[in-house]
C-alpha cells in the first residue's frame, strides 16, 4: 500500500498527465532532501526510472561526497546511475549550473531512451520563483514558470511542501545531503527563503506558501487561456516567409494591449528569439511600430533580431549581413545565375510577333541594346521611365508598389550603359520598349535557380 504522501504525488502525476505507461524517466538527483524524495517516490510508485547527477565541483570534496552518496542511493534502489562533473564559470553560476544540468539530462535521455526528465521542484520552489520574478518585474508568463509539465520535463513534487518532503524522508529513515551554499545569503533565493518569506508569513499570513501556490495555479490557468488566444490569432495573421516571421498590422493596432504584447513576444519566439534580456521597454518599442507613419522604422532586439515595420506588416528577422553590391554581365542571348538572389536571368532573341500574355517575360527592342546588359542591385538615385507609369526615382516606384525597404537594396535592375532597361516585376523602360518597326525583340525573364 502506498504511503499517504506518495499517494499525493501519484495524484499530482495523474492530474497533470505527466506520464504514460510507456514512459521511461530520468530523475535529476543532487543528494538533497527534495531530489531524494523524488527518487524514493518514483521507486515506490513502480515507475521505471534512473538517476542522473551533475557534480558542479563548486564545493570541492563536499561536491564529490554528494556524488558518491547519490551513486550509493542508485545502487540501493537498483537503478541506473549517470553522472558528469562540470566546471562552471561566468558571473551567474546558478544559471550556468541549470544550463549544465539541462544539457546533460537531455543528452542522457537521447542516448539511453528516456522519454521524461523528472525534477524535484516543490511547492516552496515554485512560490520562491514566483516572488523572485515578481520582484524583478515579470508578466504572467514569468510568474507561472516552473510549470508541472514543460515539454519533456515533469515536476511530480510541485504540489508538495518542503516540510512534507522532509517528514516523508524521516519516516523512511532516509538521510540526505545538505548543500552548505543553501544558507549563503549572498544568493537572492536564499535571502528570500530564509529571511523574506518567514518574515512575510509571520507578519501577514502564516499560510503564505499555500496561499501563493494557489495564486500561481490561478495565474497558470489564465496564462494557458491567453496563450491559446495568442496562438489562434497568430495562426490567422502570422506567416513564415523565407526565414522571417511576418505579422499583419491590420487588427493588431486596435486589439487589447494585453493581446498585443502577447502576440509580439510570441512572434519574437517564433522568429528564433529566446527572449533573454528582452524587456518591457523592448516590447513597447515594437508596439510603437503599430502607430501610423512608422513604415520603414526598425527596432533592434537583444539576441540578434530586428523588428521592422514594412507598410502593413511587422517583420521579425535576423539583421541582414552587410549588404554587398552585385553586378553581373548577361550576354544576349544567354543566361546568368545571381547567387545573391537565388535566381537565373535569361535573355533570348525572338521574332517581332512573339508575345507572352501571361507576363512571365518582358520584351525590349533588340536594336536598342548591344550584345549584353548588366544586372546589378538597386542604388539610391536610380531614375526610371517605365511604360504606363510616371517617370521618377525608382525609390518612389518601390514605395508606390509597397515593396519593403528590406527588399529594395537587393532588387535586380537591368541596365544598358547608364540607362535602366528593366526593373524586375515592373514594365520595361520607355526608350527600350518594342516599337511597330521592331523586327526582333529580346525577351528577359527571371527564374528561380
Amino acid at each position: 500500500m502506498l504511503s499517504k504522501f506518495v499517494t499525493q504525488i501519484r495524484n499530482t502525476i495523474q492530474k497533470h498527465q505527466m506520464l504514460s505507461p510507456r514512459d521511461r524517466v530520468l530523475a535529476g538527483v543532487s543528494g538533497g532532501a527534495d531530489s531524494l524524495c523524488l527518487a524514493l517516490a518514483l521507486k515506490e510508485l513502480g515507475i521505471e526510472a534512473a538517476i542522473a547527477h551533475v557534480n558542479h565541483g563548486l564545493r570541492g570534496a563536499e561536491s564529490d561526497a554528494d556524488e558518491a552518496f547519490t551513486q550509493g542511493l542508485a545502487e540501493t534502489l537498483g537503478v541506473k546511475f549517470f553522472s558528469k562533473k562540470v566546471a562552471l564559470s561566468g558571473p551567474n553560476v546558478e544559471a550556468a549550473g541549470r544550463e549544465a544540468r539541462k544539457t546533460f539530462f537531455n543528452e542522457v535521455c537521447r542516448t539511453n531512451g528516456f522519454s521524461k526528465i523528472a525534477l524535484a521542484h516543490t511547492r516552496n520552489d515554485r512560490v520562491e520563483t514566483f516572488l523572485l520574478n515578481l520582484l524583478r518585474g515579470s508578466g504572467s508568463e514569468g510568474l507561472v514558470s516552473m510549470a508541472p509539465v514543460t515539454e519533456n520535463t515533469i515536476r511530480p513534487l510541485i504540489e508538495s511542501g518542503r516540510e512534507e518532503v522532509e517528514a516523508y524522508l524521516k519516516e523512511q529513515h532516509q538521510p540526505w545531503r545538505t548543500d552548505s551554499t543553501n544558507f549563503d545569503l549572498n544568493f537572492a533565493r536564499n535571502r528570500l527563503r530564509h529571511v523574506a518569506i518567514p518574515k512575510l508569513a509571520s507578519d501577514f499570513n502564516p499560510n503564505l506558501i499555500e496561499t501563493l501556490a494557489r495564486t500561481v495555479e490561478i495565474l497558470e490557468g489564465e496564462d494557458t487561456w491567453m496563450r491559446a488566444l495568442t496562438n489562434e490569432w497568430l495562426s490567422r495573421n502570422g506567416t513564415k516567409e523565407q526565414g522571417d516571421f511576418v505579422v499583419r498590422v491590420a487588427g493588431l493596432e486596435s486589439a487589447p494591449v494585453g493581446l498585443v504584447r502577447r502576440v509580439l513576444r510570441t512572434a519574437l519566439r517564433m522568429a528564433g528569439s529566446g527572449l533573454r534580456d528582452v524587456s518591457f521597454d523592448h516590447i513597447e518599442s515594437i508596439r510603437a511600430l503599430l502607430e501610423p507613419g512608422k513604415s520603414g522604422k526598425v527596432v533592434e532586439i537583444p539576441g540578434g533580431l530586428v523588428v521592422a515595420r514594412e507598410f502593413g506588416r511587422l517583420v521579425f528577422r535576423e539583421p541582414a549581413a552587410g549588404l554587398v553590391d552585385y553586378e553581373y554581365e548577361l550576354k544576349i542571348p544567354g543566361e546568368i545565375h545571381i547567387p545573391e538572389l537565388g535566381k537565373v536571368f535569361r535573355a533570348e532573341i525572338v521574332e517581332a510577333e512573339a508575345n507572352d500574355s501571361l507576363g512571365f517575360r518582358v520584351f525590349v527592342d533588340a536594336e536598342s541594346i548591344g550584345p549584353y546588359v548588366r544586372i546589378r542591385n538597386w542604388k539610391p538615385g536610380d531614375y526610371y521611365r517605365p511604360v504606363g507609369l510616371p517617370a521618377g526615382k525608382l525609390k518612389k516606384l518601390f514605395q508606390r508598389a509597397r515593396i519593403p525597404r528590406g527588399h529594395r537594396m537587393r532588387w535586380p535592375v537591368i541596365v544598358a550603359g547608364s540607362a535602366i532597361v528593366w526593373v524586375a516585376s515592373f514594365p520595361v523602360s520607355r526608350e527600350f520598349a518594342p516599337r511597330g518597326r521592331s523586327r526582333k525583340k529580346v525577351a528577359f525573364e527571371a527564374l528561380w535557380s
